[in-house]
């Protein structure tokens, strides 16, 4: 609640100028991004005048805050954080939570800046990439496609984690993990052959309350002693001494005591915890007057929002079971009726989620089959899609355009998210193959080559961005071989 009248203040003073039409105001004035003055008042007024021949830009700053605070809290992140942080130490996890939040918070100002120096709207990762560099947009799509194939089988992963011992507590003792994962799967797969999901992101909404409470939780089961009135939250019970923390004698130290090699396999995982770049144009969009200090508001608040309850989780959790702390963190609570709760709470979050991140992968995958297959498929596939589309839809269907390709591509999706959450029962791998491939582009390469190739002038911000591209080009190779490899 602190947290949000922060917002709403912040917003107010910044909302100078917002009734009637777009125009450039003092706050306006001063929307340059850094000390490149190519990024001026001038194309503020371009963009809001597309936004307003669009019929867009009508939100306040806190709703565009919230829009990426349900972004940052509400995937898988939370659940493998405390692992990660465990693996760093809880200072050295500290200083990592922070540094990995600043990085990629400062990755979403250089998206909000390049978006009003291209001037498009609506904008998006793949209009901004087409008007800077258009050689390269075959890599908006394949981190796209990645991240989110990435984070849908990440919640079959969780399905299967939280969902079957909450099952078996409430007596249903016969079903297993694969007939868990095969009806959640049947659930979330149907919902996900439909063209409009706009109804199911209202979830989102939802699963910010499951986080906030699983946060809450975590703290709860930390303070609570063994025998007491609020012995729900004893996560020690089975111990000698419940009243010690860590349970088990674990270890809980400043700096881990584990390898590098161990140390580095936990980055990804951070960097996935706090990448929301991919809503970051939708909020300058949104907002009205979407000038420099009052987007950068939106983009502090939300991290404020999303660090908070990821430094409680990670830290608290790591608190309570030391480096013995699972790398989904519910799995490792007791089996109380609040926790099995939680539990079948994140599994329908997870179900309803997953077509949300199917339906953007499918959408990225069809368009690297035409960036690549161009020409070549247009004759073969033009009479696979007779009959499927009409004339005023598609005068030259193309393959990604057909519903042949469109059956294919999602029943290669659901099939293939499916059997890595069968195979696969680490939640903190999938983290760390997603959060360096796809989280990694999508928040350090793509936001420093596209503010690097819209703003030439040079800048300190400018070399900043370069930084930001070559930071993301090392972390994604080290840390994927590593997780391979290791």
């Amino acid at each position: 609640k602190l947290i949000i009248s922060f917002v709403v203040v912040v917003s107010n003073f910044f909302n100078m100028g917002e009734t009637g039409a777009p125009t450039v105001t003092a706050s306006m004035q001063v929307s340059t991004c850094g000390s490149d003055r190519s990024t001026g008042p001038a194309d503020l007024q371009r963009f809001e005048e597309a936004k307003a021949a669009r019929n867009l830009g009508k939100s306040r700053v806190m709703d565009g805050s919230l829009v990426l605070a349900a972004t940052l809290l509400g995937g898988s992140g939370l659940l493998g954080i405390p692992h990660a942080f465990a693996s760093a130490g809880w200072l050295l996890g500290s200083l990592l939570l922070a540094t990995f939040g600043l990085l990629s918070a400062f990755g979403s100002h250089l998206l909000q800046c390049s978006a009003r120096k291209i001037g498009q709207a609506p904008c998006t990762f793949y209009t901004a990439a087409e008007a800077v560099v258009p050689n390269w947009t075959w890599l908006i799509d394949g981190a796209v496609a990645i991240k989110c194939f990435g984070v849908a089988t990440s919640y079959l992963t969780i399905v299967g984690d939280l969902a079957p011992p909450a099952i078996h507590h409430f007596g249903l003792q016969s079903i297993g993990r694969w007939q868990i994962l095969l009806i959640g799967w049947a659930i979330g797969g149907s919902l996900a052959l439909l063209k409009n999901l706009s109804a199911l992101r209202y979830s989102a909404s939802g699963s910010i309350i499951i986080v906030l409470w699983t946060a809450v939780m975590l703290v709860l089961f930390f303070f609570s002693p063994g025998e007491s009135e609020l012995g729900t939250f004893a996560p020690c019970m089975q111990d000698p001494h419940p009243d010690v923390r860590p349970c088990g004698e674990a270890s809980f130290k400043p700096f881990s005591d584990a390898n590098w090699v161990t140390l580095v396999k936990a980055f990804p995982v951070f960097i996935f915890g706090f990448t929301c770049q991919q809503n970051v144009f939708s909020v300058c969009n949104e907002v009205k007057n979407a000038s420099r200090r009052r987007i950068d508001v939106a983009i502090l608040c939300a991290y404020m929002m999303a660090g908070l309850c990821f430094t409680l989780a990670a830290f608290f959790g790591y608190a309570t079971y030391g480096d013995k702390v699972d790398s989904n963190v519910l799995k490792g609570y007791p089996q109380n009726n609040v926790v099995q709760v939680t539990r079948v709470l994140y599994s329908f979050v997870a179900i309803f989620s997953y077509p949300l991140q199917i339906h953007p992968a499918r959408i990225s995958f069809l368009a690297l089959v035409d960036t690549f297959c161009g020409n070549k498929c247009h004759r073969s596939q033009r009479q696979m899609s007779e009959g499927f589309l009409s004339e005023e839809e598609s005068p030259r269907p193309t393959f990604g355009q057909s519903r042949v390709a469109f059956g294919i591509v999602t029943v290669i999706l659901l099939v293939g998210s499916l059997s890595i959450a069968l195979v696969v029962k680490d939640l903190g791998r999938i983290l760390g193959v997603v959060g360096a491939t796809g989280s990694t582009t999508v928040s350090y390469i793509l936001p420093g080559l596209v503010y690097t190739q819209a703003h030439t002038q040079p800048s300190v911000e400018r070399k900043m961005a370069w930084v930001q591209l070559a930071l993301g080009c090392v972390i994604m190779p080290v840390c994927l071989v590593i997780v391979f490899v290791n």
